[in-house]
C-alpha cells in the first residue's frame, strides 16, 4: 500500500470527513504545522507528499527539497492558491508536480496515481516501504477547516455544487489575502489595490451566500 503524508490547512478536515476518498492510499500523517511535519513524518517514510500552500511566493525554495530529503519520499504533489513562477520553474521535475488548489481528495488520489505512473515511465519506480477588508465588508463566513469539509460533501446525490463553490471561495480568499500584502509604491497603485479589494470582497461574499443557500437547501451542517 502506498504511504501518503498530507500537509495543509484543510487536509485534516477533509480526511476526517471523507476518509475513503483516497482509496488504496494509506495516510500515515496529516497536519497543518511544518514543524510537526519535520518532527514526525521522516520516521514514517511516506512515498508521496501532498503539500498545500496558500501562496507559493511565501514558500522558501529549500523547503520542499528538504521535505523530500528528510522523508525519503519519491514524489511531492504541491497545490497552491497563488502561483510563483520562479519557484515552480526551479522545482518542477519528475519528483515534484504542481496543481492549483484547494484540491478535493478524489482529485488528489487521481493526481498521486498519475504522478507515480509518470515516475515509473521515467525510470524511477516507486517501491513499497516496509487581511484588510473593504469598508462594510463581512468577515469570511467559512474557516479553512469548514471549506475543507465542504469540498468533500455534496448537497444531494450526484451534485457537486457545494465542493465546487468551496474551491472557488478558497481561491478568492487566497487572492484577497495576497493583495492585502502587496507593496503600494504610489497613489495609483493604492487605488488599484483598493479596487481589487472591493471586487474580491464582493465576489467572496456572493459565493459565500451561495454556499449558505446550498447548506440550507440540503439541510447540511458543518
Amino acid at each position: 500500500m502506498m504511504k501518503l503524508a498530507l500537509l495543509g490547512d484543510s487536509y485534516p478536515t477533509q480526511v476526517r470527513v471523507n476518509p475513503r476518498a483516497l482509496g488504496e492510499l494509506e495516510v500515515v500523517w496529516v497536519g497543518q504545522s511544518r514543524e510537526s511535519f519535520f518532527r514526525e513524518v521522516p520516521r514514517l517514510r511516506p512515498q508521496v507528499l501532498a503539500l498545500d500552500f496558500m501562496d507559493l511566493g511565501q514558500v522558501p525554495t529549500e523547503l520542499i527539497p528538504g521535505m523530500l530529503e528528510s522523508t525519503g519520499a519519491r514524489h511531492a504533489l504541491i497545490s497552491y492558491r497563488l502561483p510563483h513562477s520562479p519557484l515552480i520553474d526551479a522545482l518542477r521535475s519528475p519528483r515534484v508536480s504542481f496543481l492549483r488548489g484547494p484540491v478535493p481528495l478524489s482529485l488528489l488520489r487521481l493526481r498521486v496515481n498519475r504522478s507515480l505512473d509518470d515516475l515509473e515511465r521515467a525510470g524511477r519506480p516507486v517501491r513499497q516501504a516496509p487581511m484588510s477588508q473593504a469598508p462594510g465588508a463581512r468577515a469570511p463566513r467559512f474557516s479553512p477547516e469548514q471549506l475543507g469539509r465542504l469540498m468533500e460533501l455534496s448537497t444531494q446525490e450526484g451534485c457537486e455544487c457545494a465542493p465546487q463553490l468551496a474551491r472557488l471561495v478558497g481561491g478568492l480568499r487566497g487572492f484577497w489575502e495576497y493583495t492585502a500584502g502587496c507593496e503600494q509604491h504610489d497613489e495609483k497603485e493604492q487605488r488599484l489595490h483598493e479596487l481589487l479589494d472591493r471586487q474580491m470582497t464582493r465576489a467572496r461574499e456572493a459565493l459565500e451566500e451561495g454556499l449558505v443557500a446550498l447548506l440550507e437547501h440540503g439541510n447540511l451542517r458543518l
